[in-house]
């Protein structure tokens, strides 16, 4: 991330972090937190690093597939999973890709932990062929 870009990117995890606490009010989520509201207060004036763009930094600095991996375990965890946009051609080739390896998993009639993966990895695949032709007009 280039420096004219920092600040922006500060200001809107600090934002969100903001948010977050906002959500429950500052002594819920520092109890939640195993942190004082001292801690979130200093947090939120800057005073401490802000977790959020700690974790989004973690995840930038990273290679793409474990970066992805981690921000697919967090969206699991609540409840959801990651697709990540790729170019449209990418995305259609990658998606055929993910679906026969997926076919071929579950062609043994059985459906272990493995096929589940790539049932989901050929799930998140089709979901990135939509991301990707997503347009105002369109959806």
């Amino acid at each position: 991330m280039s420096r004219s870009d920092d600040e922006p990117f500060r200001v809107e995890c600090r934002d969100r972090f903001a948010a977050l606490v906002e959500s429950v009010g500052v002594k819920r989520f520092a109890t939640s937190m195993d942190l004082s509201t001292r801690q979130v207060n200093r947090i939120l004036n800057g005073v401490q690093p802000n977790p959020l763009e700690r974790l989004l930094r973690s995840l930038q600095s990273a290679e793409i597939e474990a970066g992805d991996a981690a921000i697919d375990f967090l969206c699991g965890e609540m409840g959801g999973h990651f697709v990540r946009r790729l170019d449209e051609k990418v995305a259609v080739v990658n998606a055929v890709k993910e679906c026969a390896e997926a076919i071929a998993a579950l062609s043994d009639g059985e459906v272990d932990r493995s096929d589940r993966r790539e049932i989901r990895e050929a799930i998140a695949a089709l979901e990135s062929v939509l991301a990707s032709h997503r347009s105002p007009d369109r959806d």
